[in-house]
């Protein structure tokens, strides 16, 4: 398989998962359990199994080097949450990722679908029209999470 034609498989199987995660995420955004997870994570730093998640994700934005020397922390999700909506903002635009309106990922988001975002957006890093997205958001939020990781 070509390496065009492997992204693409992988971004389509990304965007079909995020896509049948169900009704509830397509239609209103994450669960009641994703969403008490944000809420509760808006007073306390994620646990280190979301802390390794979320470096997966800023792995996949970044790269894994730099997300490795982060403190993962409330505010460096909240960094992460935004740099994702951005991204997945600018795919719709594409047409690539379904959205629901006022949809913001929250930490219960990240958490939940860690998998699926990292390897989305590894697959659209490799793709030229798409990659735009990543570089972007990477371009914008890197002094933002550099700051949140070190408690600035």
């Amino acid at each position: 398989m070509r390496r065009g034609t492997a992204a693409a498989a992988v971004m389509t199987a990304a965007v079909l998962t995020l896509s049948a995660a169900g009704p509830g995420v397509a239609a209103v955004g994450p669960s009641t359990a994703a969403r008490e997870s944000v809420a509760a994570g808006a007073l306390s730093d994620p646990t280190p199994e979301e802390q390794e998640r979320l470096r997966e994700i800023a792995g996949a934005i970044w790269s894994p080097e730099l997300a490795a020397g982060w403190n993962m922390n409330a505010a460096v999700a909240a960094v992460l949450s935004t740099a994702t909506g951005q991204i997945l903002r600018c795919s719709e635009a594409f047409s690539l990722v379904p959205r629901p309106p006022g949809f913001v990922p929250g930490l219960g988001y990240l958490v939940s679908y860690w998998k699926n975002l990292r390897d989305y957006f590894l697959a659209v890093k490799d793709n030229r029209t798409y990659r735009a997205c990543v570089v972007t958001a990477a371009a914008n939020y890197r002094s933002a999470i550099e700051m949140a990781s070190m408690g600035i």
